[in-house]
This record gives structure tokens, sequence and C-alpha cells, in this order.
């Protein structure tokens, strides 16, 4: 059997990567596609994961958006045309959706956040199955018009650690000792058409290692302009992918302006505080109201919640009972493609 894979976003690396082994080994072959996005291919590479690359990200642009998704559209239309697979699996991908239905390619859409409402509505009504967590708000996604909403208790993320294993090395890659109190931050998304706001994180981490000498800062950036303006608060900016998932595990504390990541960070167990600027989509609230993540925009709150996950191990050892209890988004998957086949 042949699987069509196609990622367009970084996290989507981590979600389907356990999803691409399993198939391969169960003897079924898989085809990988991406765009030219940022480190995402360096990260497939990384993760050992044959991939077509297919055309760009269309930038912060509406314009530039619609003409890059066209042309993809166009081109992997080519090539799935040569292809035939007899499946097509996606996590919010535009051109996945439409390029499935104009063939006639049956598919499975994961949808994991409701606000993205020009998204869903792009996709889902020309989707065959549409995934998504029950903490997503249902009654909005059907009236976009899939033919089927499957949902799953819990998150997405929880798919980016199968067959996981940290590695500590990770600390050594970015030059930090294990005795380090270490604090992941990530900034908004730039190139989303809808961010249009000023974030605290600069001064917030800023005031953090007044507070605490010890602490050492990784700052995953989105592009140069973030790079260059934070380099000046003395924090590491990797130069080259490194292993977040792994450095979940040892760090202190995430403070992200990215619900992804974010959320990857809260289910690894790592003490998170979302600032995001807009509205949450039901999943970050899922971990907010279960106490997995902290979500707050003034300055003050965030340094004083910061303080307290920084010295105590306590928000890690909740964070990983209560993944326990939540259900595996690859199998809703692997049912709903069985189902599609009959």
């Amino acid at each position: 059997m042949k699987f069509w894979i196609d990622v367009t976003s970084l996290p989507h690396v981590h979600f389907f990567r356990a999803l691409v082994k399993r198939l391969e080994k169960s003897g079924n072959e898989v085809l990988v596609t991406s765009r030219e996005f940022g480190i995402m291919n360096e990260i497939l590479d990384t993760n050992g994961i044959e991939y077509k690359s297919v055309g760009t990200h269309g930038g912060k642009s509406l314009e530039s958006k619609l003409v890059n998704s066209s042309e993809r559209v166009i081109e992997l239309a080519k090539i799935l045309g040569k292809e035939r697979p007899d499946v097509g699996i996606s996590k919010h991908s535009i051109e996945s959706a439409r390029v499935c239905f104009g063939l006639g390619i049956p598919s499975v859409m994961v949808i994991d956040h409701e606000t993205a409402a020009k998204q869903s509505r792009l996709t889902a009504p020309l989707t065959d199955t549409v995934i998504t967590p029950k903490a997503t708000n249902i009654d909005k996604l059907e009236k976009y018009g899939p033919k089927e909403v499957v949902t799953f208790d819990g998150v997405c993320e929880v798919a980016h650690f199968h067959d996981f294993v940290p590695n500590k090395a990770v600390l050594s890659d970015l030059g930090l000792k294990k005795e380090d109190e270490v604090v992941i931050a990530r900034p908004e998304p730039l190139l989303a058409s809808h961010n249009f706001h000023e974030s605290v994180l600069f001064s917030a981490i800023k005031e953090l290692k007044d507070k605490f000498p010890r602490l050492e800062v990784v700052f995953i950036p989105r592009g140069k302009s973030d790079s260059e303006r934070f380099r000046k608060l003395d924090v590491i900016v990797p130069d080259h992918s490194i292993d977040t998932l792994s450095l979940y595990s040892l760090a202190r504390l995430m403070i992200g302006a990215g619900s992804c990541m974010n959320r990857e960070a809260a289910v690894g167990g790592c003490p998170t505080i979302s600032i995001c600027p807009d509205r949450l989509p039901g999943v970050d609230n899922l971990l907010i109201e279960k106490g997995m993540m902290h979500h707050s925009l003034k300055k003050g709150d965030i340094i004083k919640k910061a303080s307290e996950y920084i010295t105590s191990e306590k928000q890690r050892e909740m964070n990983g009972s209560i993944v326990k209890g939540f259900e595996d988004p690859h199998e809703k998957i692997m049912d709903a493609v069985s189902r599609l086949l009959k």
C-alpha cells in the first residue's frame, strides 16, 4: 500500500516521524513531501526521513501565500498524478486537501487549531476524514463541511514522543553543562498573517536573567531579525537545528509565544508558560485547565510563575502523570485509513 504524507510545518516532522517509520516497518511505501520553510527540511534530514521538497512558504503577504500555494498545488498534482497513492495524510495542509480532492485520493486531515479558520475553510470541506482533539471546537469545524469528524482525548503532541529516547548530548551541542539552569524561549510566529502583536518575551527574559545569574537561555528564533535582537541579552541562539525534544527533558522552563511548541514542551514534561498573544485554541486551554501549562501576558505574573517553575520539579512530575491518560492520535489515523480503504 502507498501512503502520501505532506509535511508543511516544522512541528509536523515530529508528529509524523513515528508514523512514517511505523508504516514502512509494516511493508508500506510512504511518499513524504515538504516545502522550503525555515529549517524544516533540515529536521527531516536529521530524523532520517526521505522526502521531496515541493514549493516554498509564501511569507506574511496574503498575495504571496496564495501564489505560492497555487504553484505548489500544480507541482504536487504532477507528482501525485504519477505516484497514485492509496491515501493522503496531512496536518492542516491546504495543498494536500486540494490535490487529494482533485485526483480522487482518499484523504485524512488532522486539524487541532480551530482558530486557523482560513485553513480549515480551505481543507475541511475537501477532506474525507478530519481527526481532531475533543478539546477543539467541534461545532465550528463541522460547519466547514467535512464528510466525517473523528475525535480523541488529549493533544497531537503526544505522538511527537513515540519511540523517542532523550539524548543528553543536546547540552554539549549547545555548550551547556549539566548543572546549568536552562530556559527555552520561543517568539511569536512572525510570518503568520494574523500576528500583529508586540511580545513581552524580551523584557521577561531580561528580568529573569537578572534574577537568576546561573540561568542559561536557549532562544529558538523564527528569523534573523529576532535572533539579532535577543543576542543582546547574552542568550544562546543555535545556528543549526537542535534536538528540542531532548532539551525539554533537561530544561527548567519553557516560555513561548508559539502555540505548538508550548504544547510539545508541556507534553514532554517541561514546565511551560504560554505568552501567546492571540486567541488560544482549545488544545491550549485543555492543558491550561489541567494545570500542565500557565498562560499570561503580564510580565509580573510571568516572572513569578517562572521563578516557581525554575526552583521546583513538581510541575514536571505532574505533567508526566497527566499525559499517560491521553489517547494516541496515530491510532485514530490508522483506523480512519482502514475505513476509507474498505
